[in-house]
């Protein structure tokens, strides 16, 4: 059996996303019982850069049309949130099943206002009304968890996004649980919310491996392939015994860690059409892991590094420090390049070369 399908059937708790933009992919997820999409700053690079030109030419040209004003960065949001509105249409029968974590479509705001709450608030309620099952992404910086609280009041399902530590989790999950008591005090209802908190693992292995080597520390190799994974169960269970609302998400695949460590948990994992492949004919044996914790000995190594103690340990990071904290720059520039591509593609369409 596809270990996919299979890891949904013995554990329905644990849910699996498509991480992609691209349609075919979106196809594939729904032929594998996968629930929802989270789409990133590049994946929308490769949505515009990958794709046929011709399906995406006129669109651009069109809004060009609609808003004269509009630079290439301008355009290529509302770009963004015109593929959102069509892109969502394929998982609406799923969200209209009546279970609000269900045929999630997810939309992240612009890479260049991780650090500015009111833009990444309306960029929020535009990708709120491209359709009634969007979920929002905005970035664990310290402008973005003011950002998660306000746009989950307005009744925005928000995901947290870029978060690497115990300390950003937690400070997305209060915001969050501040937006929706806010809204319970006024008898607002938070049944249709979906609050999410993404962790991000790859990121993490790339930063303490880039760490180690920097500082000339040497620790067991095979220990880094665990140090997402055990900041991630350290947060999940920080959230089941503090009673938070928001569900973890997992992101940022590197290798097959990333998905059977979490298997038999209550959470999401979005995993990319690569790894969903390979992962669906492999020979891992789908059991619960999420009960398993890291073992001490891979803990101990990862407790050499600086950085991992920061990461895994609670109040070690203020909010004021998450914008400086190295994997959510490394992240936000690593986004920033990959987005910049697809801004001079449009930026082609604008202002076609009369070279050529």
């Amino acid at each position: 059996m596809n270990k996919i399908i299979e890891t949904q059937e013995k554990f329905p708790q644990t849910e699996i996303w498509m991480d992609s933009f691209h349609i075919d992919h979106h196809a594939y997820a729904i032929e594998n019982h996968n629930t929802g999409v989270t789409t990133s700053l590049t994946w929308v690079s490769r949505m515009m850069c990958d794709e046929p030109v011709e399906l995406h030419k006129p669109i651009i040209q069109e809004l060009q049309k609609k808003y004269p004003t509009m630079n290439e960065y301008e355009l290529i949001w509302q770009w963004t949130l015109e593929m959102g509105k069509e892109r969502s249409k394929m998982f609406l029968p799923m969200w209209k099943e009546g279970h609000p974590t269900k045929g999630r479509f997810s939309i992240q705001t612009s890479i260049y206002d991780y650090n500015h709450a009111e833009r990444m608030l309306q960029m929020a309620r535009d990708v709120h009304a491209c359709n009634v099952n969007m979920q929002v992404k905005i970035p664990s910086t310290s402008e973005g968890i003011k950002a998660m609280e306000e746009a989950t009041y307005e009744g925005i399902s928000v995901m947290a996004t870029l978060c690497f530590s115990v300390d950003q989790a937690i400070a997305a999950a209060t915001a969050i649980e501040s937006g929706m008591k806010r809204r319970t005090a006024e008898g607002k209802s938070n049944a249709s919310l979906n609050p999410v908190c993404a962790v991000l693992l790859g990121m993490q292995e790339d930063w303490l491996r880039a760490y180690a080597d920097k500082e000339n520390i040497v620790i067991q190799p095979d220990a880094f392939n665990y140090a997402g994974v055990a900041i991630c169960k350290k947060i999940y269970h920080i959230f089941k015994e503090r009673g938070y609302q928001t569900r973890i998400l997992t992101a940022y695949y590197r290798h097959q860690l990333h998905w059977s460590e979490f298997i038999g948990g209550d959470i999401i994992m979005t995993i990319p059409y690569k790894w969903q492949k390979r992962f669906a004919s492999c020979d891992v044996n789908i059991e619960d892991n999420m009960a398993k914790p890291v073992a001490p000995t891979t803990l101990a190594q990862l407790e050499k590094l600086e950085p991992f103690v920061q990461a895994y340990t609670e109040h070690t990071l203020q909010v004021e420090d998450f914008n400086s904290f190295p994997p959510v720059i490394m992240t936000l520039r690593y986004f920033t390049e990959a987005y910049e591509q697809a801004v001079h593609k449009v930026r082609d369409f604008m202002l076609v070369d009369p070279t050529k």
